[in-house]
């Protein structure tokens, strides 16, 4: 009987296992990769294996195998919104981010960690209209000094952000409208209190823009149909198409006087951090291109802002070296 070695990786959004498996064959050594994923409409067990060679394989080579063996599997699934190409991009950018990012020692991550915290702290309020720069940020993030200038709402916008990824990093629960609600309170601490971590109860509209949002009285029931959504859909879209809809629908429901694209942004890191992706910082020089991507999702096409999503993680990944 053959001897099994197994190295088992679970997703939260698709109920599977990947392990490497030694059969022994007239005293021989024979490696396989086999996949194991339960039908979601049967129940049933799928198994699938692939013979990756004879004899002593390092785990070096087996791991590198083991992910070019799921980037395989994942682009023979179907995909609401995604082609292929777009797969197989995200699926290298992942592969590759998370081997540098294991390979870095405690202080190298700790030093990687505030700089991506402190340009996408920047980049986030960047977008919604702060002024803080990116050397000003990170003096009120990593020096704790006050830039000359500055209004004290851009300084708290700059810490609370700060406070909320940090509360999300530490986070291991599930997406709920209770964490929606906490990472609002967060955020607007200490800027308008009477507000944090409440829905709005007034009409909102974004000046030069014509999209209605929803009446204030139906936010409750939306953010309860948006959470069945995402329970509905996470063991169905793969995890980046996800991500960035769950964040779309937020923002189109607008639920909050302020915060709302910075409260989506955050969400959406989430899911990809639940789901072993590397979080994305949208650029400020990018912000036409974003808002006009987001405005395209508001009438749910998801075509532009995913493709603009994957475009700029490729470019995160590449300004801190790790493409």
């Amino acid at each position: 009987m053959g001897t099994i070695e197994k190295f088992i990786y679970l997703c939260p959004h698709k109920i599977y296992m990947v392990y490497h498996e030694i059969r022994k064959v007239n005293g021989k050594k024979q490696n396989y990769l086999v996949f194991n994923k339960r039908d979601k409409d049967t129940g049933k067990w799928i198994k699938k294996s692939k013979f990756i060679g004879n004899g002593e394989i390092t785990k070096k080579e087996i791991n590198r195998l083991k992910n070019q063996f799921e980037i395989e599997l994942k682009l023979k699934q179907k995909y609401n919104y995604l082609t292929k190409n777009q797969v197989k991009k995200i699926e290298e950018l992942k592969n590759t981010f998370n081997k540098k990012i294991k390979a870095l020692d405690k202080e190298e991550y700790v030093e990687f960690e505030k700089s991506f915290f402190t340009e996408l702290t920047y980049n986030s309020n960047a977008i919604e209209g702060n002024t803080l720069t990116l050397d000003e940020t990170s003096l009120i993030l990593n020096e704790n000094l006050l830039p000359e200038g500055k209004t004290l709402r851009e300084v708290y916008e700059a810490r609370n952000l700060k406070r909320a990824l940090i509360y999300l990093k530490n986070y291991k629960g599930e997406i709920s409208e209770l964490l929606i609600l906490r990472l609002h309170r967060i955020f607007l601490q200490d800027i308008s209190n009477k507000f944090a971590g409440r829905y709005r109860d007034n009409p909102v509209r974004i000046f030069g823009s014509n999209v209605k949002f929803p009446d204030a009285h139906l936010i409750p029931q939306l953010i309860k149909n948006l959470i069945y959504w995402y329970n509905d859909n996470k063991k169905k879209l793969h995890a980046f198409e996800l991500a960035i809809i769950f964040s779309m629908k937020l923002v189109t429901i607008h639920p909050f006087i302020d915060g709302n694209g910075r409260i989506s942004r955050l969400v959406m890191n989430y899911i990809l951090q639940k789901n072993n992706y590397p979080w994305i910082n949208v650029y400020n020089k990018q912000r036409a291109k974003y808002l006009k991507a987001v405005r395209k999702a508001n009438d749910e096409d998801y075509s532009l802002i995913l493709e603009l999503l994957i475009n700029n993680l490729e470019e995160n990944l590449k300004d801190f070296n790790i493409i």
